[in-house]
């Protein structure tokens, strides 16, 4: 084993055992815990930008920031991207499209190859994301607007609005104790879908995934059927709460693109 390999093992132990002190049954391994952890946060913080944005944005919106993470990739969602390229194809007019939870830019990009001549509007809370957005995504076509800013208030009419892994927080699928859901609850989320519904075009397509909650409780969900197409109705291994915020299961199935009547 080299020098470099050597260090590497003997942090990872360290690190292991500062998680360990978590659960210690003395007090004052738990309080050793959190001073560590509270040292490892300062530092992030400071080091890292990605991270102090999403802590800054969590400190200044609170329970207004829904997903805290700004993790993101192109292309996530091929399938379903592509059925709705296909439903949309048949609009004479550039399809107008409202990705909701943009993060730093990839899905807007992604939306950007399956509709050439669409018009995408990229919505984030984070004010990090939306410059890492505008700086790597100027295509005249695409533009990125705040959560909490008038222009989104007043946008309306779009053909498709995308919200891909955004109602949800992370704790309530990590955290072993989560009988009932923390932090974002299901008003909530009844009260952002009935935001982004009244944005949306009769015959346009709603497109949700990875949430905490099923669309179907909402009280929008009675203008809605879901889009014919294979894969639209999936399994995901996270757990599902109800209207009351209390878990009902540990996997949930449901479906993932709507049309408006």
């Amino acid at each position: 084993m080299n020098f470099r390999s050597s260090i590497s093992k003997n942090i990872m132990s360290v690190r292991e055992a500062i998680k360990d002190l978590k659960h210690s049954k003395f007090l004052g391994g738990r309080l050793l815990y959190r001073f560590f952890r509270q040292c490892r946060i300062g530092i992030d913080v400071l080091s890292n930008r990605r991270f102090r944005a999403e802590t800054l944005t969590r400190l200044r919106f609170r329970n207004r920031s829904h997903q805290r993470s700004t993790y993101t990739s192109a292309n996530r969602y091929p399938l379903v991207f592509k059925a709705c390229a296909e439903y949309l194809s048949s609009i004479a007019p550039p399809a107008r499209l409202l990705s909701f939870g943009c993060s730093t830019g990839e899905e807007v990009a992604t939306l950007g190859h399956y509709f050439p001549n669409a018009a995408i509007v990229g919505v984030d809370i984070n004010d990090w994301s939306l410059r890492q957005c505008r700086k790597n995504y100027k295509e005249q076509r695409f533009s990125f607007l705040q959560r909490q800013s008038q222009a989104l208030a007043a946008a309306e009419n779009f053909d498709a609005i995308f919200s891909m892994a955004v109602f949800q927080r992370t704790e309530n699928r990590t955290n072993p104790e989560n009988s009932t859901a923390q932090g974002f609850l299901f008003e909530q989320f009844a009260a952002e879908i009935a935001i982004l519904h009244k944005k949306l075009k009769p015959g346009g397509l709603f497109v949700i995934d990875h949430a905490d909650f099923s669309f179907m409780d909402t009280g929008c969900a009675k203008h809605y059927t879901p889009l014919p197409f294979i894969n639209n109705r999936l399994r995901r291994e996270r757990p599902a709460f109800d209207r009351n915020n209390l878990k009902i299961a540990e996997s949930q199935y449901y479906y993932r693109v709507f049309v408006k009547s």
